[in-house]
């Protein structure tokens, strides 16, 4: 048996939500000091419900993704290791009817959360 590689990853949380991006794309990520109007809501661009204002108010950037502004979000960034024994391929019947961009994986063992990737 061989053993569980690691990928190091960030966690957001938005509310009750957790999603994972690997550490490597994530560009940077700062205190939201005023509002521009052109950066899109994290969760809007992930067309979920509207986090609560819970947590920081966040300033997000992954380059890879293709949203150049990157996206404002109210919640909180913890860098994890996910082990391989964590991270699970997408079920088929919900990757046809998902619409969550960029989703790869999902993480978790009882509870699962999308691993968002965009290479």
């Amino acid at each position: 048996m061989s053993a569980p590689i690691n990928l190091a990853a960030v966690r957001v949380t938005l509310g009750s939500q957790n999603f994972y991006i690997p550490a490597s794309q994530v560009g940077r990520c700062a205190l939201v000091t005023s509002i521009v109007s052109e950066i899109p809501r994290f969760s809007r661009w992930l067309g979920i419900a509207d986090e609560p204002q819970e947590g920081r108010h966040l300033h997000l950037c992954v380059p890879d993704s293709g949203v150049e502004t990157g996206w404002y979000l109210w919640g909180q960034l913890e860098n994890v290791l996910l082990s391989s024994e964590t991270i699970f391929a997408v079920p088929p019947l919900l990757a046809r009817h998902c619409h969550l961009p960029a989703l790869r994986a999902l993480v978790g063992r009882e509870a699962f959360s999308p691993l968002l990737s965009w290479r």
